[in-house]
Formats: structure tokens, sequence, C-alpha cells
């Protein structure tokens, strides 16, 4: 069954695009906003803390603020030449416990805030 296409802003884009745990809704014919955050391994779903929105302050202070999500781990990795995996870009999310599941084993460099 083929999802509903777009008919008022006449562009052929579906309304929804998902690309592995990451949900998008096209905004417009020139943007898209992320609306929904899923962990790849648990498939929960991120809490979205805030909505996405224009600046209350109006112009020149117009800019578009994104949605913002709880914490979870996106790993974005291009491969390069020589790579058996040349050209591809696997992406990624997971939620925090499945991040800690995920890397137990993996030696990974923390950098602290507070320190």
């Amino acid at each position: 069954m083929e999802k509903p296409r777009s008919k008022s802003r006449g562009f052929s884009f579906y309304e929804v695009l998902v690309c592995m745990g990451l949900t998008y809704k096209i905004v417009n014919s020139e943007r898209k906003e992320l609306d929904k955050v899923t962990c790849d391994r648990c498939a929960a779903e991120i809490e979205k803390i805030v909505e996405g929105g224009w600046n209350p302050m109006g112009e020149p202070y117009s800019v578009y603020h994104e949605p913002s999500f709880a914490n979870h781990f996106l790993l974005k990795q291009g491969w390069g030449y020589g790579s058996q995996k040349d050209g591809d870009i696997h992406t990624a999310v997971l939620c925090e416990p499945c991040y800690d599941v995920v890397f137990a084993d993996v030696k990974i460099q923390v950098t602290s805030y507070y320190a």
C-alpha cells in the first residue's frame, strides 16, 4: 500500500520520511523536521522535550528552532575509500540503557563537562 502524498504543497515527497530510528515530517518543500526518535535496538520512543517552533521575539530574530529530544546516542558514519563499505553511510540511534549495553566492552574516551 502506497503512503499518501502531499497534495497541497505541489511536490511528491511523502508526508513522513523514516530513516532508521529517525522520523521526519515534511514542513514545506524546503525543509523537513525531526518528528520522532526511536531506539534501533529496543524500539523505545525517545521523549520529545520541546516542539520545534519560531523564535517568539519575531523579526529580526525569526530563527526556527528544531525540536529537542531526551538523551540519546546518534551514530552516523560515512565509510571512505578503501573500505568494503566505501560510499555507505551507516546511521543508528540508541537510547541510554541500550548504549550502555552495546558499548559495554568498547573503550570510549569520555570527557566530562563537570570535571
